[in-house]
Formats: structure tokens, C-alpha cells, sequence
């Protein structure tokens, strides 16, 4: 990497080019993925790993989360989903369970101004 391109920006402020970029991928759905994620990081790839991960937002208010083989679709949900044990958080905050079978859930993201749908898939080899 050349540190000395000068395309790199060192402003202390944002560009008009930034500002715009980030209109479209600084949404609530990339907020929620990334908590999401956080948890999902080692559970993903424990004792049952899955093949393969992938999130994307597909609109603002609107995230998707699949894997291959890995664990349980239920088991991530139950991990995921808020829960309040004697006033200690566990999960994501504002998340709440809407659909689970066993290859797809839907779950509702409360955590900012417009709610955002969490879909999850887990797909079978």
C-alpha cells in the first residue's frame, strides 16, 4: 500500500463524496449487523462451525444473515434475541423474535428510529 497517494483523505471533516456514501451504507440495518456480528463471531465458528457466513443489508431497514451447515437456526435465534435476566441484557437490545421454522426466522430490531427486520437463513449441504 502506498501511504503516499495523494487520493487519501486527511481532512478533518467529511468530503461531499463521504457524506453521500454514507447516507446509503451507515444505516440501521449495518448497525444491527454489526451487533449482530458481534455475538455471531464465535458462535458461527465453534465446535459446529458453518461452511460459510454472509450479511448484507438489502435496504436500510433491512438485514439478511445466511449460513451453511453450523448450528442450530433456533439455537442463533435464542442467542440473539434480547433477554433481561434480573435487569442484566443478553443478546441485542431491542431485538425481538417475529417467525422461526427451521431454515428461516425473521426477528424485528427496535434499537433505532425505523424498525429493521433481521431475516435469517440457515441452509443445509
Amino acid at each position: 500500500m502506498n501511504l503516499s497517494d495523494t487520493a487519501i483523505l486527511i481532512a478533518d471533516d467529511l468530503s461531499d463524496s463521504e457524506r453521500s456514501l454514507l447516507e446509503v451504507t451507515a444505516t440501521p440495518a449495518a448497525t444491527l449487523l454489526g451487533a449482530v456480528s458481534m455475538i455471531l463471531r464465535t458462535t458461527l465458528f465453534a465446535d459446529d462451525p458453518a461452511v460459510w457466513v454472509d450479511m448484507w443489508q438489502a435496504r436500510p431497514d433491512f438485514a439478511r444473515i445466511e449460513w451453511l451447515d453450523g448450528p442450530e437456526l433456533s439455537d442463533v435465534v435464542a442467542l440473539l434475541a434480547a433477554k433481561d435476566y434480573e435487569g442484566q441484557i443478553e443478546g441485542v437490545p431491542g431485538l425481538r423474535i417475529g417467525s422461526c421454522n427451521d431454515h428461516t426466522a425473521k426477528m424485528h430490531w427496535l434499537g433505532s428510529a425505523v424498525p429493521v427486520e433481521l431475516q435469517l437463513t440457515r441452509q443445509l449441504s
